[in-house]
């Protein structure tokens, strides 16, 4: 109750993707570009603001798409009549539910009663689980997931329903008897008990278990052909969103919030952990992309009750060496040897947006994480953990590693510092690539919460870490950079380069502030070695020097004439650095009419270049699904 922003009003822009499943969403943010999320100081009331009328329509639409595009359902999504929930009016009996005039009343009930590929429709009003209020180890859920398949659960046309809970969480389940698949979840928001639990509470409770402190917004723990969007998820005391062992996971256009703070489980706000594959299709297949992920904190130091007294996955000592270990004592047993046991007195876990452990499990597909903003986190915005296959492109970092440094003084102290006074958390506040392997790095800014925490960097338990195999036009506005190639990022000093404009007010006992991004005028795409579209209409420009600056230059010359995108490459006739511009023609539709989509994975539709880039406007980027170059396709 004590902590702050408990009110937010976030103005969100949809930063462009490149995903083949997110650019559905692409068509939607084009013309839907404020999108609000706005929780109260009461916890309880919460809308999405916008053009209402493009965002019924463009969602719709989306949900429409995921049936025919995404699913793999073999039942038939056009003749199963949807069904209707209502808190207020509702009833839960069988011959209810059918329609707006007499629906069911719970969303556990509408869930239980079914049809395969069916829609249910949450109308405006506030939902509760079972029990509710009743106790703090009860395990009541707003709905199980457990071996739910082809289902679509959303909003009923612009209304805005709230979801409470206080027990395991709001949508949780899936086995791998009984898996999760084909489901979409989208237009809700789901709020936890996070407001109602002060810190001396949850420290009281850290070795309980009880299901109170631990709850989860959304959490599917085993499945495939899951879709989340369009949540706004905050309050919860484990992570907002997550899925564990799934394959063909999508996970884009939510809000996260103030999340991750009473759970003793070392939780992050949005998580892929140990994905399984359910084919051997190398094509990326798992995305977190066009989040908002803020102010989720781990304020309660990691505990495991299955850790032995002599185990510990970090550090590599011999625990059992030591007597004090065994005792359960801080004086004379390592940190790395207390690592989620009773005596741990420090906060080393909990990020934004994180893939965790996935080498030794998904074996095939790639995962991406794009278009993200991530701020006031408790470790890193963002992190690839003990995961092979990742490109990580566009994303928003700053102000993370709210968890604090033991040599650095807070202004604020607040009371779980407590908890995090043994030991000083890692100096990582921004983008880590912990043991991670396959990776692809584009066009990130980062700014670190300080001048000597890593604002980029690359970590493993041991050797040298394994080069990025892709990237360029990450910048640094303030932190340091360790990341192999060295010239994919560049340090900058202006902080309004990684930092968005930003306006708040204070006035207790709320905190209220404002974020938005500007659209740029072009997105640029991993192009590899093949960034020149040889069949699209072009015209050779000038060449620029490395002290002019090309891409600007070829941007401003775009601008200035007839140009959908543009490409920057070697000046072979120069040995001084020069680069050239291409002007792809808006006036002349590209031919042969396969490269006018996905143009740089279609065979005959490049030509290679060397030190190449390429950018474009996001509506053509929309309209001619321009993706990266992958050499896998």
């Amino acid at each position: 109750k004590r902590e702050r922003n408990k009110q937010h009003n976030l103005s969100i822009i949809c930063t462009m993707k490149l995903s083949p499943l997110t650019l559905l969403f692409l068509h939607a943010s084009l013309q839907y570009n404020d999108i609000a999320a706005e929780a109260s100081s009461n916890k309880s009331a919460g809308n999405i603001r916008g053009s209402s009328n493009h965002h019924h329509h463009h969602h719709r639409k989306l949900l429409q798409d995921l049936t025919t595009n995404f699913f793999t359902s073999t039942c038939d999504w056009s003749t199963t009549p949807p069904s209707y929930v209502n808190s207020s009016t509702g009833s839960d009996r069988a011959d209810y539910g059918t329609t707006t005039s007499q629906p069911y009343k719970s969303i556990a009930y509408a869930v239980s009663q079914r049809q395969p590929c069916q829609t249910i429709y949450i109308m405006g009003g506030s939902y509760q689980n079972n029990y509710y209020g009743q106790s703090y180890n009860h395990q009541n859920t707003i709905a199980s997931m457990t071996g739910v398949s082809d289902l679509i659960i959303t909003n009923y046309n612009d209304d805005r329903p709230i979801l409470k809970f206080d027990g395991p969480g709001g949508f949780v389940g899936g086995s791998a008897s009984s898996p999760t698949t084909n489901v979409a979840i989208s237009g809700l928001e789901i709020i936890g008990p996070n407001y109602d639990i002060s810190y001396d509470d949850a420290a009281s409770n850290r070795l309980t278990d009880r299901s109170y402190y631990k709850g989860r917004g959304v959490a599917i723990w085993s499945g495939h052909h899951i879709h989340m969007s369009d949540l706004v998820v905050h309050g919860c005391p484990g992570s907002g969103i997550r899925v564990n062992k799934g394959d063909y996971v999508t996970i884009t256009n939510n809000v996260v919030y103030d999340n991750t703070w009473w759970s003793p489980r070392a939780e992050s706000a949005i998580v892929l952990a140990v994905s399984e594959p359910i084919d051997t299709k190398t094509n990326t297949k798992m995305y977190l992309t066009d989040n908002v992920v803020h102010d989720n904190v781990n304020k309660i130091p990691y505990y495991n009750p299955n850790y032995a007294w002599d185990y510990s996955p970090i550090g590599g000592l011999d625990c059992a060496s030591y007597s004090a270990c065994e005792a359960g004592e801080v004086d004379g047993c390592p940190w790395q040897c207390r690592y989620g046991k009773a005596s741990q007195d420090y906060i080393i876990d909990g990020s934004g947006v994180y893939v965790t452990r996935n080498s030794d499990t998904y074996t095939s597909g790639w995962m991406e994480l794009s278009g993200n903003t991530s701020y006031r986190n408790g470790i890193n915005g963002l992190v690839v953990h003990r995961t092979y296959r990742a490109t990580v492109r566009q994303n928003v970092i700053y102000d993370n590693g709210v968890v604090p440094r033991l040599d650095r003084v807070e202004e604020v102290v607040e009371d779980w510092h407590a908890g995090a006074s043994g030991k000083s958390r890692q100096p990582y506040s921004g983008l880590t690539l912990n043991n991670a392997v396959d990776v692809k790095l584009w066009s990130n800014v980062v700014a670190a919460r300080y001048e000597d925490d890593f604002a980029f960097v690359q970590e493993v338990d041991s050797g040298v870490p394994v080069p990025v195999v892709a990237g360029g036009n990450n910048k640094a506005c303030r932190g340091v950079v360790d990341i192999d190639p060295a010239s994919f990022v560049t340090t900058v000093s202006d902080l309004s380069v990684c930092i968005p404009s930003t306006t708040s007010t204070t006035a207790p006992p709320t905190t209220t502030s404002t974020t938005t991004t500007p659209t740029p005028n072009y997105v640029e795409v991993s192009c590899g070695n093949q960034c020149h579209l040889i069949q699209w209409s072009y015209n050779m420009g000038p060449s620029y020097t490395s002290a002019e600056n090309a891409e600007q230059m070829c941007a401003d010359e775009c601008d200035a004439r007839d140009c959908r995108a543009y490409s920057t490459q070697k000046d072979y006739n120069k040995n001084d650095g020069s680069r050239l511009c291409f002007f792809y023609k808006e006036s002349v539709e590209p031919n042969p009419p396969e490269c006018a989509s996905d143009p740089f994975n279609t065979s005959g539709c490049t030509y290679s270049t060397q030190e190449g880039r390429f950018f474009i406007k996001p509506a053509d980027l929309v309209a001619y699904n321009v993706l990266d170059y992958s050499p896998s396709s």
